[in-house]
C-alpha cells in the first residue's frame, strides 16, 4: 500500500483550516505550526544535574535559544537567551544570588525576567526592561519547560516512575537527525530483525495498532518470542514513547524505558532516556554496577560521530558487528538507529518519496493523529486531551495488568 505524505483527513466545510503536510511535522521553529504545537506541551530541555547551583547553561530547543540558570536557593530559572541591552547571550554571564548578570555591561535579571540592576544607568530605566521568562519544573532528573503561549497545561506525571522503588538511569544524547525519524522508528518494529541483528527478533507476521487515550499502542505478537512486553511499544502524544527493554542473557537487566525526542533544530534532536530496572535489588551495589556497565556514560554526540563515519564510508555496519567488545548493548542499538535515520536527511527540506506497506500501519496512524491535531491547532479548535494512565507496564502496575 502507498500513501502520499500530504494526505489530510476531511474535516468538513465549516472549519477547514490550512492544509497540513508531512513537512509540518518536521519543521519546529517558533513560527511553524509544528513548533507551536510542540510548545503547547511541557517539554524536557536539559538534565537537571548538569545545571549546578550558581551556574548558567545555554539551551537550544526547536531552533530557539534560551538560558537556564540555578540560583543560590537551588531553584532553576529559564529566560530568553539574550540581554535586552545589546543582545549578548546571558549564558556567558554569571549567576549572583538568584539573578543572572550579563557579562557585557552588568545588567542583571531575576527569575521572572525583570531587569533588577543596571550599574551605569539611573533608575527607573531598569524597571522598564524585561526579558521573557518560561515556566520550569524539575521531574525525574530532568528540567521541563513550557515554551508556549498563555498558561501552561497541568504538568503530566507518571507515578510508577516516581519515588525510589527501583534503580533508575537517565541518559541523554544528541543525534544529527530530525526528531520525527525517531518517533516513526519507535513504532516501526519491522526493522528490528534486520537492523538490530543482536536482538534475534523474527519477521513480523502481524501488527496490531490501537489508538488510545494517550496516543498509539503498537504490538507485534511473537516478534521477540520471549514476552509480549518486548513486542509492544507505546507512543505517548505528542513526542514521547515507552517500551520494555529486553534483558539479554541476564534477566535482572530487563527494564522499562520512556524517552522524549526533542528537536534542537530541523536536522538534529536531543534524546532523554529514562529507564527503571525493577528486576534487581536497587540496594545491591553489584546489581547497580552491572546496570551502569551495560549503559556506560558516553560523551554527548559520540553516537552521531560514529553514524557519520558509517554514512561517509569511513566505517560500515559490518565493522560494528565484528567488534562486539566496543559496540554492544544500548550503544550498538543507538548506532544502528542513528545511522539509518541520519542517512535520511535533510528531512525538513527534501521531497519524500515513499512506498509504505502493511508493516507501516503504526507510522500511518501516528501521521494521521498529528495531521488531525495540527489541523485543529491551526484552526483554533479544541485539541484532544491526551492522558497517559498511571501505569502502562504489567510488572509495575499494582494490579498486575497494564492499562490500555
Amino acid at each position: 500500500m502507498t500513501e502520499a505524505p500530504s494526505t489530510t483527513p476531511s474535516l468538513g466545510h465549516n472549519h477547514p483550516g490550512p492544509e497540513i503536510t508531512y513537512h509540518d511535522f518536521l519543521r519546529t521553529g517558533p513560527d511553524t505550526i509544528g513548533g507551536r504545537y510542540l510548545r503547547s506541551f511541557w517539554q524536557p530541555v536539559h538534565r537537571a544535574e548538569d545545571v549546578p547551583v550558581g551556574k548558567a547553561k545555554p539551551v537550544r530547543i526547536m531552533s530557539e535559544d534560551f538560558v537556564l540558570f540555578r540560583g543560590g536557593d537551588g531553584a532553576i530559572r529559564m529566560l530568553e537567551a539574550r540581554c535586552a541591552h545589546r543582545g549578548a547571550k546571558l549564558s556567558v554571564g554569571w549567576v549572583e544570588g538568584n539573578d543572572i548578570k550579563c557579562a557585557y555591561h552588568g545588567w542583571a535579571y531575576d527569575g521572572v525576567g525583570q531587569c533588577v540592576k543596571q550599574p551605569a544607568e539611573p533608575r527607573p530605566f531598569c524597571d522598564k526592561v524585561k526579558v521573557r521568562a518560561y515556566p520550569v519544573q524539575e521531574y525525574l532528573g530532568l528540567i521541563f519547560a513550557y515554551l508556549g503561549e498563555g498558561e501552561p497545561p497541568v504538568f503530566p506525571r507518571s507515578p510508577e516512575f516516581e519515588g525510589d522503588k527501583y534503580f533508575t538511569l537517565l541518559t541523554t544524547d544528541v543525534w544529527p537527525a530530525n526528531y520525527w525519524t525517531q518517533l516513526e522508528n519507535a513504532i516501526d518494529y519491522a526493522h528490528t530483525e534486520f537492523l538490530h541483528w543482536h536482538f534475534h527478533f523474527k519477521t513480523p507476521s502481524r501488527i496490531d495498532v490501537n489508538e488510545t487515550k494517550y496516543g498509539v499502542k503498537v504490538c507485534v505478537p511473537g516478534l521477540s518470542d520471549t514476552s509480549i512486553d518486548y513486542d509492544t511499544m507505546y507512543l505517548v502524544m505528542p513526542n514521547m514513547h515507552e517500551w520494555a527493554g529486553p534483558p539479554g542473557k541476564d534477566p535482572t537487566m530487563g527494564n522499562f524505558a520512556r524517552s522524549w525526542r526533542i528537536p534542537l533544530d530541523d536536522e538534529s534532536h536531543i534524546r532523554f532516556d529514562y529507564r527503571a530496572f525493577p528486576f534487581g535489588d536497587k540496594n545491591d551495589a553489584a546489581f547497580r554496577d552491572k546496570v551502569v556497565e551495560r549503559n556506560p556514560p558516553r560523551d554527548q554526540g559520540k553516537t552521531g560521530e560514529v553514524a557519520q563515519k558509517i554514512i561517509s564510508g569511513e566505517m560500515d555496519l559490518q565493522m560494528i558487528k565484528d567488534d562486539p567488545t566496543t559496540y554492544s548493548g544500548p550503544f550498538l542499538t543507538t548506532i544502528q538507529d542513528c545511522t539509518v535515520m541520519t542517512s535520511m536527511g535533510p528531512m525538513a527540506s527534501r521531497d519524500h518519496k515513499e512506498m509504505l506497506g502493511q508493516t507501516d500501519l503504526g507510522i500511518l496512524h501516528l501521521r494521521r493523529l498529528w495531521k488531525q491535531e495540527l489541523q485543529a491547532f491551526a484552526a483554533g479548535r479544541e485539541l484532544r486531551d491526551w492522558q497517559r494512565p498511571s501505569s502502562l507496564w504489567d510488572a509495575m502496575a499494582p494490579t498486575g495488568n497494564a492499562a490500555e
